[in-house]
């Protein structure tokens, strides 16, 4: 026999399965006689669905666990910094902050839970030294002198960062 028979008669062979019910067998036998398919071809579909369902299953409890522990994160984050001296910014649905404004603080700065943040005039000086985050926010705009990969840094949970026109 050559290689391919012999894959092909590893891909089809016969095999035996013991403690199928029944009743489960005769509905599988009844549906390839509706659907004009085989036992085997309906067997084989039916495997391969609830493979698949278990492997997307896996992929969505790990994304779940992964969010779990990011949103545990943040809020553990949170909690430490209200212990330090930090600012905590939240709540809005667009503010424009300018470097000015964070600098005469004093503080670190934390921004958190805004639809729209604007930091017209910050320099990546100013961004490093007095903004401790960024967290939940729908859109940050940034000057395109700032490194967008550097305030990544900072940022947790941003949907988006553009760059000022």
């Amino acid at each position: 026999m050559s290689d391919t028979s012999n894959t092909n008669n590893k891909e089809n062979r016969t095999v035996t399965i013991r403690g199928i019910d029944s009743k489960l067998y005769e509905r599988l036998v009844n549906l390839a006689r509706e659907t004009g398919k085989t036992v085997g071809e309906v067997t084989n579909q039916a495997i391969g669905n609830f493979l698949s369902a278990i492997s997307e299953a896996e992929m969505i409890t790990s994304n779940v666990k992964d969010g779990i522990k990011s949103t545990g994160k943040a809020f553990i984050d949170g909690f430490n910094e209200s212990k330090r001296n930090v600012l905590v910014v939240s709540n809005i649905g667009e503010i424009t902050v300018f470097k000015s404004e964070i600098i005469s603080t004093g503080r670190p700065v934390s921004f958190r839970n805004i639809g729209k943040l604007i930091l017209p005039d910050i320099d990546q000086d100013t961004l490093e030294r007095y903004v401790d985050s960024i967290i939940s926010v729908d859109e940050l705009v940034v000057p395109p002198s700032i490194n967008k990969l550097m305030i990544t840094r900072k940022a947790r949970f941003v949907k988006r960062i553009t760059q000022q026109q």
